[in-house]
């Protein structure tokens, strides 16, 4: 068997037996997160453009749009869901994917099931399956994959899209590999994009095109077959640590530990690295005396990575407020836990924030850089410390080594509830949100109807 073909032996015959009801249960609230994100983003500008390129208006199609109700091909609608799902950088977050594993993947499941008339379970095991690629795949392909630029919510999302669509699909093992080809042509998206709507657009993109690559090969649409093959495959042409023999090795754990049993949920609509600048900082308000008017400065170590990643230092609207570590620690520093009011463009200019913002700064102490192994497999593991010097003298200090959210110290159910409350409930109100949520568990409803339920009415 080729590398390729055992990948997709592993996904298709193994793994789908393996599946247990722990990974079924965290796949329920991967749904639940991502549904409540994108209501989160429901009626914003950037959605609305991708719309009127897309779905907008069109009341006929085989899948549908979160929310707006709109009809459309798979491929279209999971364009769409793709990029509401990630806009507000509220989505769930994985540390060995190093990415955004729903965004790409579950608008990609939700269509496809719909359009074949699936069950809400049929399509949670796909997901689960997707997850462990996009996962897998990250283990193999970083750290060099993401210092090299390339976002890895796209790159490895759209895989993971090809694989879940081509199960939903009922291909078969030949039609996967040429699948698995096409998507490997169409997969991008470079970090240089964070902080702008094209970030987002990442989610979507991966998700429209796993699905295409799919559909395509249902067709009879070919592609090379052994994708994953040196030299010039897939792995060899986004990291240069990649080795087929690697990936030959890797083949045998997937599913014994499924990677969706440890994600990231968050509490905080920004970058998963943010998170510990946050809770550092809520820590820090919380301080006996502390007033922030008696700020002289604020000092942030962190990560190699941190200046790499979150790289708008001095943000001028609210996408890029979510990829600043100094914006976060200075918004909540004087407001306490951040929200979605918090990343508007006018929130960003707020001259109290600016003022504080021109104080803060992130600088990477030597034991968090580059030349150190275990900081650099892990850079986003690390701990991170917020110094903040009064001007009476003071030094306060918080030191974060595992954030709200992370696996081990994890969003609760009650919590994520909360989250897509909040989120859902300015559309579509509190009764209806939760009805929504007593529906997520029922495995036997049609996606179709459950796409039809989120539908906002007005």
């Amino acid at each position: 068997m080729t590398l390729t073909s055992q990948l997709i032996s592993t996904c298709f015959q193994r793994l789908p037996g393996q599946i247990d009801e722990a990974a079924l249960r965290m796949a329920r609230l991967s749904l639940i997160d991502s549904l409540a994100v994108a209501y989160a983003a429901y009626g914003e500008r950037p959605i609305d453009m991708l719309r009127s390129l897309s779905t907008e208006g069109q009341t006929e199609g085989e899948s549908t749009v979160i929310g707006y109700g709109e009809r459309g091909r798979a491929t279209d609608v999971s364009l769409v869901n793709g990029m509401m799902i990630s806009l507000q950088l509220f989505d769930d977050n994985h540390e060995l994917m190093r990415g955004h594993p729903s965004g790409p993947l579950l608008p990609a499941v939700l269509s496809v099931a719909e359009s074949r008339g699936l069950s809400l379970g049929e399509a949670m095991r796909a997901f689960v399956i997707g997850y462990e690629v996009e996962c897998r795949l990250g283990i193999l392909l970083n750290p060099s994959h993401y210092e090299l630029g390339w976002h890895a919510t796209a790159t490895q999302g759209a895989v993971a899209a090809a694989v879940a669509s081509g199960l939903l699909l009922g291909l078969n093992e030949s039609q996967m590999a040429y699948a698995l080809g096409i998507v490997a042509s169409l997969a991008s998206g470079i970090r240089r994009n964070f902080g702008t709507m094209t970030m987002s657009l990442h989610s979507g993109m991966a998700s429209s095109q796993g699905v295409r690559a799919a559909k395509l090969a249902a067709l009879g649409f070919t592609a090379d077959p052994n994708v994953f093959e040196n030299p010039r495959g897939y792995g060899a042409i986004f990291s240069p640590e990649w080795t087929d023999a690697a990936l030959q090795a890797d083949l045998a754990k997937w599913g014994k530990d499924w990677m969706i049993k440890v994600p990231t949920f968050k509490l905080y609509p920004c970058g998963r690295p943010n998170l510990f600048g946050i809770d550092a900082a809520l820590a820090l308000r919380a301080t006996e005396g502390f007033r922030v008017e008696d700020i002289e400065r604020i000092v942030c170590d962190v990560s190699y990575m941190y200046p790499r990643t979150v790289v708008h230092s001095r943000p001028v609207n609210g996408l890029q407020g979510k990829t600043s570590l100094e914006y976060c620690v200075a918004t909540t520093l004087i407001g306490g836990r951040p929200t979605l009011a918090d990343f508007t463009d006018e929130a960003v200019h707020r001259p109290h924030v600016r003022a504080l913002l021109d104080r803060t700064e992130m600088r990477v102490p030597p034991e968090l850089s580059e030349d150190v192994p275990a900081v650099r497999k892990a850079p986003f593991e690390q701990p991170v410390t917020v110094n903040v010097h009064m001007r009476d003298g003071r030094h306060l200090s918080e030191v974060v080594h595992v954030a709200k959210g992370s696996p081990t110290n994890p969003t609760t159910e009650v919590e994520l509830h909360g989250k897509f409350t909040d989120c859902a409930a300015p559309h579509i109100g509190q009764a209806r949100a939760q009805d929504i949520l007593a529906t997520l568990g029922n495995n036997s409803m049609p996606v179709r109807d459950l796409m039809a339920s989120l539908i906002v009415r007005r």
